[in-house]
């Protein structure tokens, strides 16, 4: 007796239906999670032609007998579940019982498959849907299916498909997702008879995602502490802060093993990084999701890339809390020693440095770095991307001034170019937390209040926002009208005129949108606003301003960007250096 069977009307009518064929990366994912679902514990994928010429998976999993490998044809037919109530319970990758049928009706189709217990195999060929043979095959213990001029028979929706680089990358993109979905599983793929990624099977997430993408990204990922939370248990990969993209190319959320989009999973991963990403810039994030199968829908989407959450909210917190704490500590094993060390050299108690205090060195401030000595940081890296398990003191020598711009510093393992006005927005800005959080930052009061009208929108910005601006260290009223009354400036604003200060105050809210925002969202805004306000172009004056300018930066929470995600040092290595002049 087979283990396929057809699914009755009842339980066929409430399955997700919808077009399964979509283009060949969607036959090539279908393929290969059958084969998972298979007992699969190696894939060989072969594709010619973008997937238009050929699409071949060979698996080492469970085989059909002859009569399950008829069924596997049939609509709704399907080993994964029986029942209705099954499917609040699926941990398998399919279980409609649609890919099958479907890929054949549109294709040149062929299906070799074996139980290690037969003697022999069974091949059956089926073209647009017809079978034209079916016949015993001498074939290895596994599954083979081989489709060949995808879309044959529909014309139009084979001119509907994109260009062969486009294409292409959709095959690369499902391969890859699965090679990180089961890392366990040997992945060998190959694309017009050239190998595009041969995978031994992987221990772990980690090894899988260096196999795949090489060290250097290794280097710029983070583990995440795995652990649990009301019964959400969240492990993976993510990126440090500053190594970031320019897409959500490398962003994969697994939940049980699936491959899933989700508004919840996406926001969680956003808030985790609020302040370190850069407009347009996007982390990298390989997680994965282990939950109750019966909290998850995952039969919400035809492709199954959608899953609804019972508690979404829930999945949201413990994917942001498991991404804080990896930045949290990557942060905690950076700075400890530079902080340690510096407040060593002030002679000041370990945690406590003043925030303008100078250091007193007698040559050069030694700021310590962790790395690890087999992974170097990538040239031309935010410094921040540094791995962080070892860690030990190098000497960093204050060179100079590049242009007022720039502080140049030199390091055992290469130079440090430092941002001036980065990491003046930085400080000012934790210095604008600090105020809100303590009682206030402090403020210089005007000899002569000033009055003054805003245009409408630049106005509400500045009224809306009076309370977050008070903590800032404003003494600001509205003053009847588009009137605004101006008593008093933080003290980082003495001297500057109050008209201009919050004419460019509310016109920056208007321009970055702060205007829109509400609550805690819109006090970072202003505060970011604000802090840009504060900086000029000039640069610290001399080497004392210079060196306290580091100190203060290196006593800051997120000392490697700023308040828009920016980074602050850029490191050059010494073998990058002498790879471009020669050297090597």
């Amino acid at each position: 007796m087979g283990k396929i069977r057809v699914l009755s009307d009842l339980v066929a009518s409430q399955v997700a239906a919808g077009e399964v064929v979509e283009r060949p990366a969607s036959v090539i994912k279908e393929l290969m999670e059958n084969s998972l679902d298979a007992g699969a514990k190696s894939l060989e994928i072969e594709v010619r032609g973008a997937g238009s010429l050929l699409l071949r998976v060979t698996d080492d999993g469970a085989g059909m007998d002859r009569e399950d490998a008829l069924l596997s044809l049939e609509r709704h037919a399907t080993s994964k579940i029986a029942s209705a109530a099954d499917l609040t319970t699926v941990r398998s990758m399919g279980f409609r019982g649609e890919a099958l049928p479907s890929i054949a009706s549109v294709a040149e189709f062929v299906l070799r498959t074996r139980r290690a217990s037969a003697p022999a195999g069974t091949e059956v060929v089926v073209k647009g849907g017809k079978i034209v043979a079916v016949r015993e095959a001498g074939c290895a213990p596994g599954t083979t299916v081989e489709v060949k001029s995808l879309f044959f028979n529909l014309p139009a929706r084979r001119k509907f498909l994109r260009s062969a680089a486009t294409e292409a990358a959709h095959l690369d993109r499902a391969v890859e997702t699965v090679a990180l979905a089961f890392p366990g599983v040997a992945v060998h793929y190959r694309r017009d008879g050239r190998t595009v990624h041969r995978l031994p099977a992987a221990t772990s997430l980690v090894a899988r995602v260096t196999d795949l993408y090489g060290a250097d990204e290794r280097v710029a990922l983070l583990e995440m502490p795995e652990g649990e939370n009301r019964g959400i248990r969240v492990s993976g990969l993510v990126s440090r802060p500053g190594a970031t993209r320019a897409d959500r190319g490398r962003q994969f959320f697994f939940v049980n093993g699936r491959a899933v989009e989700n508004v919840f999973l996406s926001t969680g991963l956003r808030e985790a990084y609020r302040q370190m990403l850069e407009p347009g810039r996007y982390p990298s994030l390989f997680v994965h999701i282990a939950m109750d199968p019966q909290a998850v829908d995952c039969n919400v989407h035809p492709a199954k890339r959608e899953v609804r959450f019972r508690q979404g909210g829930e999945v949201r917190d413990a994917l942001r809390s498991a991404v804080e704490a990896a930045l949290r500590q990557a942060r905690a094993d950076w700075l400890q020693p530079v902080r340690a060390h510096l407040a060593a050299r002030a002679e000041l108690p370990a945690g406590h440095l003043p925030e303008a205090k100078p250091l007193r060195l007698a040559h050069q401030p030694e700021l310590p770095r962790p790395v690890r000595p087999e992974s170097p940081l990538a040239p031309g890296a935010p410094i921040a991307e540094a791995a962080t398990p070892r860690v030990r003191p190098e000497e960093f020598r204050l060179v100079g001034a590049l242009s007022r711009r720039y502080l140049l510093l030199e390091g055992g393992e290469g130079l440090v170019l430092l941002d001036q006005r980065a990491a003046h927005q930085r400080i000012l800005f934790e210095r604008l937390q600090r105020g809100v959080a303590g009682g206030g930052v402090a403020a210089q009061r005007l000899l002569a209040p000033a009055v003054f009208e805003l245009p409408g929108r630049e106005h509400e910005a500045v009224a809306e926002n009076l309370a977050v601006l008070a903590a800032a260290g404003f003494g600001v009223e509205v003053f009847g009208g588009r009137a605004l009354k101006v008593e008093a400036l933080p003290d980082f604003l003495a001297g500057r005129d109050p008209q201009r200060v919050l004419e460019d105050f509310a016109a920056a809210c208007v321009l970055g949108g702060a205007a829109r925002l509400r609550g805690p969202a819109a006090g970072e805004a202003v505060r970011r606003a604000v802090a840009r306000l504060a900086v000029d172009e000039g640069g610290a004056k001399d080497e004392r301003e210079q060196r306290a300018l580091v100190t203060q930066l290196l006593a800051c929470e997120l000392p490697y960007c700023d308040p828009d995600g920016r980074p602050v040092m850029l490191q050059f290595s010494w073998r990058e250096l002498d790879r471009k002049f020669g050297r090597d």
